[in-house]
């Protein structure tokens, strides 16, 4: 009886380690940040982009979605290299799907139209 009890202590205990699953698909996000801003040499812009634009893909393929800030990221990288439009189109992604952040990414929307109208 002991045994048994002890059994399926262990069993209980062993069943609240289970990991929780993720909500969004992370892809390379964190390693490719980490570098961008730590070794920013490593990984230039365009291939930041490439990175980026690859787990969006992933991301819209596999069950999980999109992570806050993916489409901003992607945005800003954008509109370092200087494609405005697609920056806009990427910020635009991010507020909508993430309503939290329209305030800050109308700004980064009406700074891209500013440089865009230079």
């Amino acid at each position: 009886m002991k045994r048994l009890l002890l059994l399926a202590g262990c069993l209980f205990a062993l069943a609240g380690c289970q990991t929780q699953r993720s909500l969004y698909y992370w892809g390379n996000y964190e390693t490719t940040n980490y570098l961008a801003y730590s070794k920013p040499e490593k990984v230039p812009l365009e291939t930041q982009r490439e990175k980026l634009a690859e787990d969006l893909e992933k991301a819209k393929g596999s069950t999980l979605a999109v992570h806050p800030g993916l489409h901003a990221q992607l945005g800003y990288v954008c509109y370092q290299l200087g494609r405005l439009d697609e920056a806009i189109r990427e910020f635009t992604a991010e507020k909508t799907l993430f309503p939290e952040s329209v305030a800050f990414m109308d700004r980064m929307i009406e700074k891209a139209k500013g440089v865009a109208s230079k």
